[in-house]
């Protein structure tokens, strides 16, 4: 299999039929899909197993912005539902 491209496709889309329509479409030119919280707050673990079964990576932009500790947690529990990246916000916090 070909190495794909660094290019990462924003599924800012409305509703998860026509997200993964994308998702297929690309399948062999795009490895990173972007799920925004429209997407996520809409159709939640269901968007993210869907676009993993399809063996894709997904950058998870919920732009978490909160105080460290938060912010930590909140990536961490990212992490634990296997996305390859997070949108963060470091002007919170510390001064």
């Amino acid at each position: 299999m070909q190495k794909l491209k660094p290019l990462i496709v924003a599924l800012d889309v409305k509703n998860d039929d026509l997200a993964l329509k994308y998702v297929d479409g690309l399948r062999h030119h795009v490895d990173i899909f972007k799920v925004g919280p429209y997407l996520f707050m809409r159709y939640g673990m269901r968007i993210i197993r869907r676009i993993q079964w399809r063996k894709k990576k997904i950058f998870l932009d919920l732009k978490f912005h909160d105080i460290p500790n938060t912010v930590e947690s909140a990536v961490k529990a990212a992490a634990d539902l296997g996305v390859y990246a997070v949108s963060v916000h470091l002007a919170c916090g510390r001064p």
